[in-house]
């Protein structure tokens, strides 16, 4: 299960150009920006969130609550976006920064807290619209996940998609965010993803589920109806 866990994996820009850094600017501040992936589509946004308000929010959003099972070991809990100020301060911002997703739709943050031997094994986070019906006709399905990494581990606690060989270690502060769905709204099976097991230290993570009633306008589908216009996130 976790053999692409051992070593960083990244794509390579030399057999695949598309697969590129860059700056831009927003705000008069530098944003930097990696594509992880094309198929599924993956970004890296790095030192979005400011060291400090990532510290802040790390202890604002200390997990309480010990969960072990064969799916996951970690601390976790909710926060509704407006009732911790740290934590409403970093979504009014990354809301500005990531122009392409209307956060408004996103779940409330989920806090996830892995301590020694903690992880999160292969698993999507698309819903099953038969055991979530009524939640994916109201809003439709998760269609991305943006990942805010509070802290890292000082061994361990990758995120691996294993079907795609990328095995990532963003920096505190980074953003990671990819997309779920196609434009057919089929779930795409390229998005399996887990949380390498921790070996020391502490990784502290804070997840937004967006869901895709309200993104028809900021990401609709491409020409080619292949993919999603993804030209916003790159603005």
């Amino acid at each position: 299960m976790w053999e692409k866990c051992g070593k960083e994996l990244r794509g390579d820009s030399v057999t695949n150009p598309n697969l590129v850094c860059f700056r831009t600017f927003k705000q008069l501040m530098i944003r930097k920006v990696e594509i992880l992936s094309l198929e599924p589509f993956i970004l890296q946004y790095h030192n979005l969130v400011h060291r400090r308000l990532a510290k802040r929010a790390r202890i604002s959003g200390k997990t309480e609550k010990p969960e072990k099972s064969e799916i996951r070991a970690a601390n976790g809990t909710w926060l509704i976006h407006e009732n911790r100020p740290n934590f409403a301060k970093m979504f009014r911002n990354l809301q500005t920064d990531i122009a392409a997703l209307d956060l408004s739709t996103a779940e409330p943050w989920q806090i996830l807290s892995y301590n020694s031997d903690g992880y999160y094994a292969p698993h999507y986070d698309f819903l099953n619209p038969d055991t979530n019906k009524q939640l994916v006709e109201a809003r439709g399905n998760r269609i991305a996940t943006v990942l805010v990494i509070l802290q890292i581990a000082k061994k361990g606690g990758t995120t691996v998609f294993p079907k795609i060989n990328l095995n990532i270690r963003p920096k505190a502060g980074d953003v990671v965010v990819w997309l779920n769905t196609l434009p057919s709204g089929e779930s795409d099976s390229q998005t399996l993803h887990a949380a390498c097991p921790i070996k020391d230290g502490t990784k502290i993570g804070a997840t937004l589920w967006v869901h895709a009633k309200g993104q028809e306008f900021s990401m609709p589908c491409a020409e080619s109806k292949k993919y999603y216009d993804r030209r916003l996130f790159f603005e």
